[in-house]
């Protein structure tokens, strides 16, 4: 227990638990009803009573009028001054300073109150070197670069009307459409065109009825979804559908020679293509691995050191993640009120990992400082410059977007936790293999 007694004030704090601390506050009665006449003249000078000028009324008739709401006042400003002086003597890193219930000033008598916070708990790290990390080999094959060179040459395909046959799967259909359940067109399109082996929103079923259609013809049919459609406008229901189509074309696909492959850059022929697709394959397959097997080492990080975590923080990580995830669903064009999400089941799904992120991430600060890793304001200036050049903008509207002193610590953040994770790496076991 820490105790201290700054002036007239005195005050201990109790650990409760790990991330819980008990404030005890004792203001003497002499500085209560300091505070609360102090309060009492204020409001004679600032408030007009009726038949009195301002500041003439009698104190008496003030006090009787304003005593309930001054104690009130006073008592509460008491609370949160003396947390907030205790809080930055004793040096604790607490989430946020709580309201006292019940806490009630009396004159002439000491004020007496307890108050419980939540902190960021003390963690000391330990086996943090010589963890061990599966990375994959990265091994890129000749099939692979085949595949990615065949991506490369669908990507250039073009579609030419055919004649006298019906549309097959590798064909790109142009048609319109009206679809209706329950007496009421729940969709519509005047204009779509798709392949029909692309995997088109209204389910493979769709895909199946529309083989065989010809140009300026119209096709009728009903499709029952099931329940768990991904389309809440299909889900559960009986749709029918009337597809006017006015255009069937055959994909037809490039040559795949020097001419083609001078295309792309700095190119001298398919050979050199193919190395340049080969090199860029190795080095996705290394981000990936190396990103593999930091996620590992993160894991094992956290299961080393064990502590308890702030719920505080968690909740908030819970918060930041499942708003990601409606954001990202958001601009996928998905309406969230129709899909009728379960806030608090998703909630408990992602509390295990938002639990984990923050205890790899207060492991982290805490080995910064352990082996003295920081961030200087020249990297953190690089790496605007890096962003800058990345996405083809001006390093001064970077700048601009990192102006405020939240953002600016959260790419500091950001920058360091980098930092500790490449010296773990480096202080890791690793060996090849397949992660788990």
């Amino acid at each position: 227990m820490e105790k201290g007694n700054r002036g007239t004030m005195k005050t201990s704090v109790d650990a409760v638990s790990g991330v819980e601390r008990k404030i005890t506050v004792e203001i003497p009665a002499e500085e209560v009803d300091r505070r609360i006449e102090r309060e009492f003249a204020e409001l004679r000078r600032s408030v007009p009573l009726r038949g009195f000028r301002k500041g003439k009324a009698p104190m008496e008739m003030v006090k009787r009028m304003f005593r309930t709401s001054v104690e009130a006042e006073v008592s509460e400003r008491l609370v949160r001054e003396s947390l907030t002086e205790v809080v930055k003597e004793k040096d604790l890193k607490v989430l946020s300073l709580p309201g006292v219930d019940g806490a009630k000033i009396s004159p002439g008598r000491d004020f007496v109150f307890s108050a419980t916070v939540e902190v960021i708990p003390e963690v000391e790290p330990v086996d943090y070197k010589g963890i061990p990390v599966v990375r994959e080999k990265v091994n890129v094959t000749d099939e692979d670069v085949s595949a990615a060179v065949e991506r490369l040459r669908e990507s250039f395909a073009q579609f030419h009307p055919v004649e006298g046959r019906g549309a097959t799967g590798s064909d790109l259909v142009e048609f319109g459409f009206t679809a209706a359940a329950g007496g009421e067109t729940v969709d519509k399109s005047d204009a779509m065109a798709v392949v029909l082996s692309g995997g088109l929103p209204y389910g493979e079923e769709f895909e199946r009825r529309m083989l065989g259609v010809e140009p300026g013809t119209t096709r009728a049919f009903e499709i029952a979804y099931p329940a768990d459609f991904r389309n809440p406008k299909y889900a559960g229901r009986t749709v029918a559908f009337e597809v006017k189509v006015s255009a069937v074309r055959e994909k037809k696909l490039p040559e795949m020679d020097d001419a083609f492959a001078k295309q792309f850059g700095d190119v001298t022929g398919l050979d050199d293509l193919k190395k340049n697709i080969r090199e860029r394959l190795v080095a996705e397959g290394e981000e990936r691995s190396r990103h593999t097997a930091e996620e590992g080492l993160r894991k094992a990080l956290a299961e080393r050191t064990p502590f308890v975590v702030p719920a505080t923080l968690v909740k908030r990580q819970t918060i930041a993640m499942m708003q990601d995830t409606f954001q990202r669903l958001a601009s996928q064009g998905l309406d969230l009120k129709k899909m009728n999400m379960d806030v608090d089941k998703m909630s408990e799904r992602f509390a295990p990992n938002a639990e984990r992120m923050v205890r790899v991430s207060l492991l982290i600060d805490a080995i910064a400082r352990k082996e003295n890793i920081d961030t200087s304001f020249s990297e953190i200036d690089a790496e605007m410059k890096a962003m800058a050049a990345a996405e083809g903008i001006e390093y001064g509207k970077v700048r601009e977007m990192y102006g405020s002193e939240e953002r600016m610590d959260a790419l500091r953040d950001r920058l360091l936790e980098r930092k500790v994770i490449g010296f773990l790496m480096e202080n890791a076991n690793v060996t090849e293999g397949s992660p788990e």
